[in-house]
């Protein structure tokens, strides 16, 4: 696990950088890439933007939510507990696994949705086990109790 503590500054903004180019990289790739819409089945087409447009709505409300508390490496000195943190711990990660997922079954991008289970699911579980852990660290026995209660 990294220490983020120990990071320079130059590290620190470079991570800021390449982890949402590890999201950006699929969409530039899905958009220029060949379509095939739903798979060949219309249906999926509703379906993939009915769980994309979900995705959204969750990681729009949950970056919301967090306000200034918002950031790219983990750390915080509050607890975020009110709306949708009130249920799901990492909203934005869900949101943007759903986002991204949804899309590429929209616009019929089997490399793009691999890439989701290859590299943007393993990126967001390893980023959501380092920001739990810097948090249980800074805020004890609270935020273990708010771990307890919620879901991923």
């Amino acid at each position: 696990m990294i220490d983020f503590k120990s990071l320079s500054s130059n590290q620190r903004f470079v991570l800021n950088i390449v982890v949402p180019l590890a999201y950006l990289f699929p969409l530039v790739v899905a958009y220029l890439g060949p379509k095939n819409f739903g798979f060949g089945f219309p249906a999926l087409v509703y379906a993939g933007l009915s769980i994309g447009a979900l995705g959204v709505l969750l990681w729009a409300a949950a970056m919301w939510t967090l306000g200034p508390s918002l950031a790219v490496l983990p750390g915080t000195d509050q607890l975020v507990t009110k709306g949708v943190y009130r249920v799901f711990r990492h909203p934005v990660y869900i949101g943007i696994v759903l986002t991204l997922s949804g899309l590429f079954v929209a616009c019929g991008s089997l490399p793009c949705l691999i890439y989701v289970g290859v590299v943007v699911i393993p990126l967001n579980i390893f980023r959501a086990r380092a920001e739990e852990k810097v948090l249980l660290e800074q805020l004890g026995t609270p935020y273990q109790q708010y771990r307890d209660s919620t879901y991923f």
